[in-house]
């Protein structure tokens, strides 16, 4: 058997590192938009079927069409904004990842309600749509 060095103090000291990355304010924030933005394409992989009538028992209107693919633009909107801001080494404020979780619950709740042939209230106004807002501090 050929000698293999331990890669265990190494992997350990990544694993530390990636931790207090994730730890530090920033690192949380970035955490949270990555979160959302996971879950956004769990909740929105269905959309191109129900929206082409292929979703057994779901029938959209042209009208909740519509609002469902405001609310879904949006959201995905803000969250490239975001990660366009993280990638760029820009921080990203609490205001903005607030925002965005607030306009995803109002997403989430309208897609769910649509497709069961209801409409919520947060369809009717689907989230604040407030734009994200970075301070250009790199390295954080």
């Amino acid at each position: 058997m050929p000698n293999r060095p331990n890669l265990r103090p190494v992997i350990l000291v990544l694993a530390c590192g990636l931790a207090a990355c994730a730890s530090s304010p920033q690192g949380k924030l970035r955490q949270s938009v990555y979160d959302i933005d996971s879950a956004y394409h769990v909740i929105a992989a269905p959309m191109p079927d129900v929206m082409a009538g292929k979703l057994p028992g779901v029938t959209l209107t042209a009208a909740e069409k519509t609002l469902v693919k405001s609310a879904s633009q949006g959201v995905f909107d803000e969250i490239a904004s975001l990660e366009t801001s993280i990638a760029g080494g820009s921080s990203i404020t609490a205001t903005a990842v607030s925002a965005l979780e607030a306009d995803f619950a109002s997403f989430e709740t309208c897609w769910t309600g649509i497709k069961a042939g209801q409409q919520p209230p947060a369809c009717v106004d689907s989230g604040s749509k407030t734009t994200a807002t970075t301070t250009n501090t790199a390295g954080n």
